[in-house]
């Protein structure tokens, strides 16, 4: 009997480590800026809740809206225009330009413009992570002397809350210097108006960079992330079916059975033998 018990405890051992690592590698995608990416593009480690109904968002808050995809119905629009009229504070985080329709949708003046933005004003052999500079007086900028910026977008528009030095140019060729009529001149990448900030920086808030910038990351804080139309998300179908159960109790309740009933199974055979 002490001789099947302990073959039974080394199978489930087994079992349980074989699964783990299935889980874990089902579980986790390399897809920038996913919530499920523990890599250094990902924002596995960015202490965020996600939410997904803008209509039902508390008043006061800061929601983030990081590298949006998917575009805003009218009545999603409405509930963000209600939303920041009552308080509450929306920052968007958009270096490709995918965020200036539901800027204008939202009245702003505010813009972001792609670009491949390169400065001399940098610690790091790379013209694309630079050094930037908080002007004006913006709570989420509040202590902060520097930000380390990673290949930004300008933003045009509104109050300027975060802008490079002078020695930056947008390297049209990629080059990495100066030449042609690429000239250098001071860019804003963040301004915001009212309570509306844009930052042509999205990639601030992934796994590498998040300790590059820690005061600027704790002055959002609490924060809340816009999981239905950032690119938070993933098109690993395991994940999803995972995020799905766990949000249904009884999905939840179903897919717990499945780890538990073959363990629950081999055990009762052994004790039958």
């Amino acid at each position: 009997m002490a001789k099947v018990q302990r073959e039974a405890w080394a199978v489930l051992l087994i079992l349980l480590l074989a699964g783990g690592a299935v889980y874990a590698h089902a579980t986790t995608t390399t897809e920038e800026f996913s919530r499920y990416n523990v890599g250094w593009n990902g924002t596995s480690n960015l202490a965020a809740e996600e939410v997904r109904d803008p209509g039902n968002l508390p008043p006061g808050a800061t929601l983030l809206i990081l590298a949006p995809d998917a575009a805003f119905t009218a009545d999603e629009t409405g509930y963000l225009r209600a939303f920041l009229d009552g308080g509450g504070r929306v920052l968007i985080a958009d270096e490709e330009g995918n965020a200036n329709r539901l800027l204008a949708d939202l009245g702003s003046t505010m813009r972001v413009r792609p670009g491949n933005l390169a400065s001399l004003e940098r610690g790091h052999a790379d013209p694309g992570l630079f050094t930037g500079y908080p002007v004006g007086n913006a709570t989420i900028f509040a202590g902060v002397e520097t930000v380390l910026l990673n290949r930004p977008a300008a933003v045009t528009g509104g109050e300027p809350l975060l802008e490079t030095s002078i020695l930056t140019w947008d390297d049209g060729d990629r080059d990495g210097r100066v030449s042609g009529d690429e000239t250098f001149a001071r860019r804003t990448v963040c301004a915001r108006e009212g309570n509306l900030t844009v930052l042509g920086d999205a990639s601030l808030f992934v796994n590498a960079m998040l300790a590059e910038n820690p005061k600027f990351i704790n002055n959002l804080q609490p924060v809340l992330i816009d999981a239905a139309h950032s690119r938070t998300g993933t098109t690993n179908p395991i994940i999803n079916a995972i995020a799905r159960a766990r949000e249904t109790p009884a999905a939840a309740a179903a897919f717990a059975a499945l780890v538990v009933l073959p363990v629950a199974w081999h055990f009762g055979r052994k004790r039958d033998d």
